[in-house]
């Protein structure tokens, strides 16, 4: 069989393979923004053409597929890098990610032709409908979820036009992004069409340009609008701990000494309210270490300030008897010691949304992979925990919970004042993943109105206003302790109230345009 078979055409190749380098140049840490509002204009103007021609969705799903493989294959690349600390499997896991991004984006353009060809409605509108409706398909997708990448996440570095965010959400950014796109497609097939249609050209790009002055003129009135209050310092401590010393038996006290130092320093020069250890900041479980215990204890009675810290956390479904089988479940968890010394006092946060493979392997019984530490049998916390001290309340995302919305809309909702996000972002070396993780957190804390402070074991730790400005922001690959004066707000959100209802509403549209589309799709399959 000829490998000519298995390679697309080049009216699929070429627009998939543009569309992808400037989706590729449309996220951090490249400069922000510009590449977004032109990335999907190749591969929609091959999406356009091939509707009003008369092609099946199939020809449509073969170029979402191209465009995704392109596309994610050169932004995810981090993930072979990152998941060759765990296992030997990180190949498999890259492709694995990437054949399910493909998979994703094949359906997102399979159906922008189906719903052109039932509706021959603009551009402007099917773009955004379903490019966002498989975004959101893309973050609910029981256990494969993997929201990287949104499109809205292109406003991070740019509060003024972030600001729209605070509407629906990120994919409500999104969407004003690809209708951007789309109008843009529009005016290209306009022009296209010849000097008879120059006035349809020019309108939709005056339209493309008055909806960026809308989003910049509605984010000039909330960054002015959004009043901040004082909240508490707040301390972070970056022990800066290579990935391939983390898990070291030899290197425990060393790191826990670290640790311990580096609190006592930004206790008694700033007088804190709390101190942010990062995720898994001590390398083991707290059960089998009381020594932790007692040092933490100390600590905490010390400076009278209460330490959140990242550790396995262990639940023991049965007494430890000796003879038998141990019978527990291990979590990726954050516990707090209290200003008394208390270790644990508190309910425990365990992470919800766990990495796909390193911590949780699909739809396989965690129990399977229990020989294997730190692989693949993580459980699933439950809950959304926010903590309550006399200067305000607080909730924590767990590192890959920093990408999913509604987890931190779940914690504001359950008041808290301030998200912490701790992470252990060491195991993404020196990619672009870490400037894309810490962007997450932008989003968040526009879309709350809360504040933000982010605790990293090697970078980037920074505090964000609930205007999404970043203060104090540290450097990859060093040791930090920062004390961030933290100020949170009161202001309500459309989002907090209403949810990602963008997001919703772009999957029921897209799923009435295919039902709409299918009655001619049979029609025409018939008379072929």
């Amino acid at each position: 069989m000829s490998p000519r078979r298995f390679l697309p055409p080049l009216t699929v190749a070429v627009p998939a393979a543009i569309s992808a380098l400037l989706f590729l140049l449309a996220f951090p840490p490249l400069p922000p923004l510009a590449a977004s509002l032109v990335c999907l204009v190749p591969l929609g103007v091959a999406a356009r053409s091939m509707a009003d021609d008369g092609c099946p969705a199939r020809e449509g799903v073969r170029l979402g597929w191209w465009f995704g493989l392109f596309g994610y294959g050169a932004t995810l690349y981090w993930i072979a890098i990152a998941l060759s600390i765990y296992t030997k499997l990180a190949i498999l896991g890259y492709f694995g990610a990437l054949f399910v991004m493909s998979a994703l984006t094949a359906g997102a353009v399979g159906t922008l032709v189906a719903a052109r060809r039932a509706t021959r409605w603009p551009m402007a509108i099917l773009l955004p409908v379903t490019w966002v409706a498989w975004e959101k398909i893309t973050e609910w997708l029981p256990q494969l979820g993997f929201p990287w990448l949104p499109l809205g996440l292109a406003l991070a570095k740019v509060p003024l036009l972030a600001q729209s965010v605070d509407i629906s959400g990120v994919h409500g950014g999104s969407f004003w992004i690809a209708a951007v796109n789309g109008l843009l497609i529009d005016a290209v097939a306009a022009r296209r069409g010849g000097t008879t249609r120059e006035g349809a050209w020019a309108r939709r790009t005056a339209i493309a340009a008055a909806m960026l002055l809308a989003v910049v003129g509605y984010g000039s009135w909330r960054e002015r609008s959004v009043a901040l209050r004082d909240l508490a310092p707040i301390a972070i401590v970056q022990p800066n701990v290579p990935q391939e010393e983390k898990w070291q038996a030899d290197n425990r006290d060393r790191i826990v000494g670290m640790l311990s130092s580096a609190t006592r320093a930004a206790v008694a020069a700033h007088d804190p309210r709390l101190v942010v250890w990062p995720e898994v900041a001590l390398p083991g479980y707290l059960d089998e270490h009381p020594e932790w215990r007692d040092t933490l204890a100390a600590l905490g009675r010390a400076g009278h300030t209460p330490i959140l810290f990242g550790v396995v956390d262990v639940q023991w479904n049965s007494p430890p008897i000796a003879g038998r089988d141990l019978d527990y479940d291990y979590f990726n968890a954050a516990l707090l010691t209290d200003s008394l010394g208390r270790v644990g006092a508190y309910p425990p946060t365990r992470k919800q949304y766990l990495v796909p493979v390193v911590e949780r392997v699909p739809f396989l019984n965690p129990r399977w992979f229990g020989a294997l530490k730190y692989f693949g049998g993580y459980g699933r916390g439950q809950g959304a925990v926010v903590y309550r001290e006399p200067w305000g309340a607080f909730g924590v995302l767990i590192c890959y919970e920093s990408i999913f919305p509604s987890q931190a809309r779940a914690l504001r909702r359950g008041g808290a004042d301030v998200l912490l996000n701790i992470t252990n972002d060491a195991w993404f070396g020196r990619s672009t993943a870490p400037w894309q993780h810490e962007a997450h957190m932008r989003l968040r804390a526009i879309e709350t109105r809360a504040a933000v402070v982010r605790s990293a074991n090697t970078g980037i730790s920074s505090y964000i206003d609930p205007r999404g400005r970043e203060h104090g922001a540290t450097e990859l690959f060093v040791p930090a302790v920062r004390t961030y004066r933290v100020q949170t707000s009161d202001a309500s959100t459309l989002f907090l109230a209403w949810g990602d209802w963008i997001g919703w509403g772009s999957v029921l549209a897209s799923a009435a345009m295919l039902a709409l589309g299918a009655p001619r799709a049979r029609r025409a399959a018939a008379a072929a």
